[in-house]
C-alpha cells in the first residue's frame, strides 16, 4: 500500500481504527456526511497538537526575524520581534550554531512577540516548529502518532466501548514512545561556544538563566 499523501488518507487510517467508513477525497474541504464533518472538526487540532508535542526534522524551520517597529517592551527588555505566523513552538532564540553565543540570552514570548535584549543589527535568529501541512513530507512515525491521536479524539463520537478506547490509548502510548525516541536520536548534541569577555560586555556579568539555557 502506498504511503499516505493527503489529509484524507490520514483521516481514513484513523477511521480504520474505529471501524468506520472511508470519507471522500473532498471530505475535509466540503464535508457532507456526519463522518466527514467529525473528521473535519478534529483533523487540524490533532495535527497541531502532535506537532507541538514533538520535534521532527520535517517540521523544523530556521528563520531570521526583523525587529518590530510598532511595539516596544513595557519593561525588562529592549527589543520585540514578531513570532512567525506559522510557528507552533519556538525551539531556539539566538545563534545556536558552532561559534554562536547563547550564554546569558534571555527572552519572553507574549502576545505573539519575542521580547529580548539581544539585538544583532535589528535581526534575531530563531529555530521553531512550523505548522506543517504537506502530508507527503510527514515522517512515518509522525503519521503513526497523528493517526492514533486523531482516532482517539474522535472515538467518543463513534463508540463508547471501553475495550476500543483502552486499545487506542495503548496504541497512542506506544506510538508516542517510538516517536519520542526517534526524535531524540535525530537531534545532534549542541555545542555553544562562549566568551567571558564578550559575555561581560554584552550582559554585564549577569547571572546565567539556567531555566532557559542549561548549558
Amino acid at each position: 500500500m502506498a504511503a499516505p499523501s493527503t489529509d484524507v488518507d490520514i483521516c481514513n487510517l484513523a477511521l480504520d481504527k474505529l471501524g468506520q467508513r472511508e470519507i471522500s477525497a473532498t471530505g475535509l474541504t466540503t464535508p457532507s456526511t456526519e463522518i466527514e464533518k467529525v473528521c473535519a472538526r478534529h483533523y487540524d487540532q490533532a495535527r497541531r497538537k502532535v506537532l507541538r508535542k514533538y520535534i521532527f526534522n520535517f517540521a523544523r524551520k530556521l528563520d531570521i526575524l526583523e525587529e518590530s517597529t510598532d511595539v516596544s517592551p513595557a519593561y525588562g527588555y529592549s527589543a520585540a520581534f514578531y513570532v512567525p505566523v506559522d510557528s507552533l513552538k519556538i525551539l531556539v532564540v539566538g545563534d545556536a550554531t558552532i561559534g554562536g553565543n547563547l550564554r546569558g540570552l534571555q527572552y519572553e514570548i507574549a502576545e505573539n512577540y519575542i521580547y529580548t535584549s539581544y539585538d544583532d543589527d535589528g535581526d534575531l535568529n530563531v529555530e521553531y516548529v512550523f505548522d506543517a501541512k504537506n502530508v507527503e513530507e510527514f515522517d512515518p512515525l509522525f503519521i503513526d502518532v497523528l493517526v492514533t491521536e486523531l482516532a482517539a479524539s474522535m472515538a467518543y463520537k463513534f463508540t463508547l466501548k471501553p475495550s476500543i478506547v483502552a486499545a487506542l490509548k495503548q496504541d497512542l502510548l506506544d506510538a508516542q514512545m517510538a516517536a519520542a525516541a526517534a526524535a531524540g536520536q535525530e537531534r545532534p548534541p549542541r555545542r555553544v561556544q562562549t566568551s567571558k569577555l564578550v559575555d561581560a560586555r554584552r550582559w554585564g556579568f549577569r547571572t546565567r538563566d539556567n531555566t532557559r539555557y542549561p548549558f
